[in-house]
């Protein structure tokens, strides 16, 4: 697996600033090699919204108990406190870029570029 990510002041633990309109806190990009799955859940969410952009293969999200397979080209969204679960296979040559972000403007800065108006992808 090939993994590059970078984290403000180094720190992994996510967080809320809302002292800014808006403050990256951590991304990076996964790509499965030779892995033969990376899971990912966290039942309670995080503080702070988290972007996926799917560049090659596919992932295996579910929403609302129920599986939904995102290809390649889309981005999905995930607000603060909502649960995350997902599952990338490393037969599907996934490659995944994602950010995770806070402030104060994110809502209106979403609304301004009609970004996840009407769902998570």
């Amino acid at each position: 697996m090939y993994i590059n990510s970078g984290y403000l002041h180094n720190s992994l633990l996510d967080f809320k600033d809302k002292t800014h309109p808006l403050v990256v806190g951590s991304c990076g990009t996964y790509r499965l090699i030779h892995q033969p799955r990376l899971p990912t859940y966290r039942p309670r969410g995080r503080i702070d919204y988290q972007l996926l952009y799917i560049t090659a293969g596919k992932g295996h999200f579910f929403f609302d108990n129920k599986e939904q397979i995102i290809e390649a080209g889309h981005m999905i969204l995930y607000k603060p406190r909502e649960m995350q679960k997902y599952v990338y296979y490393g037969a599907d040559q996934t490659e995944v870029y994602w950010v995770h972000f806070t402030g104060s403007n994110v809502k209106n800065i979403l609304k301004e570029y009609g970004l996840f108006e009407t769902g998570r992808v």
